[in-house]
């Protein structure tokens, strides 16, 4: 998204990281064990380090691009939004019960959703507002179980306000010569109110995810770090072991000669 010329810059940048991360693994451990003897597994390890540096390197710095790469999201669900037949007839069957059951439409004339009815009455401002809510709180259901990350930023979980949906019904008949709702208004409403959405929570998205990018960097290499502490702190114990070892027989040695000094002096 960048072009090729800054890509190559956060590539360099990435590669930089890595390398300093490779020097801080190889150095790292000299500072409790100086001896410790450096083995082909170690560099493997310090290779792990440096790939999982490089990864989280790129992944921090393209996620500036999140704003647009998530508004290139919301419009292709809104296209197959729109032509999303199973969702549309569920709708229509919530609109269409809820209608019945608030006692608002004489509605008992229209054929049901089973029975293949395609109308329902509306008449009257509270219905509008009823169904608007449906189907925008349908619209908004089916993009946070598409996209439960964006959707945890946009809150797409808690519908559309109906403040927001009785708005937009006065504003419809207030500027239109139509006298029907149309019963996918309300889906477009839900679009148009997560798009919003998404602008006002663009630079929130970008903090957020390179916060947990960064946790998620440090627990991951929380694992070869501690792969090489470990190498070094065994070769240390090692070290250690040795060395007392030989003290150990030294001062033996040391004892006994001077034990037996001091027993010729007693006999003189």
């Amino acid at each position: 998204m960048d072009g090729i010329g800054r890509f190559i810059l956060y590539f360099m940048i990435a590669l930089v990281m890595s390398a300093v991360c490779w020097f801080v693994c190889f150095h790292y451990t000299k500072l409790w064990n100086k001896r410790f003897h450096v083995s082909p597994s170690f560099h493997i390890v310090c290779c792990v380090a440096a790939v999982i540096t490089f990864v989280a390197t790129m992944a921090f710095i393209g996620l500036k691009n999140t704003k647009p790469v998530a508004e290139s999201i919301v419009q292709a669900w809104s296209e197959d939004l729109m032509d999303d037949d199973k969702l549309q007839s569920e709708c229509f069957r919530q609109s269409y019960y809820s209608i019945k059951g608030a006692g608002l439409e004489r509605i008992d004339e229209y054929k049901t959703p089973e029975e293949g009815g395609k109308l329902i009455p509306m008449a009257h401002s509270e219905t509008y507002e009823l169904v608007g809510g449906i189907y925008a709180n349908g619209a908004c259901q089916d993009f946070n179980d598409r996209f439960p990350f964006l959707g945890y930023f946009l809150h797409a979980d808690a519908g559309v306000p109906a403040e927001v949906i009785a708005a937009d019904v006065t504003s419809f008949f207030a500027s239109s010569h139509e006298r029907l709702y149309q019963l996918d208004r309300g889906m477009k409403l839900a679009i148009q109110y997560i798009s919003n959405d998404l602008q006002a929570q663009a630079g929130r998205i970008v903090r957020i995810t390179r916060m947990w990018l960064i946790l998620l960097f440090l627990l991951v290499q929380f694992i070869p770090f501690g792969i090489i502490g470990y190498l070094a702190y065994k070769d240390l114990h090692f070290s250690r072991h040795e060395h007392f070892t030989d003290d150990d027989s030294f001062d033996d040695s040391s004892f006994v000669t001077y034990a037996s000094a001091e027993d010729d002096f007693s006999s003189h």
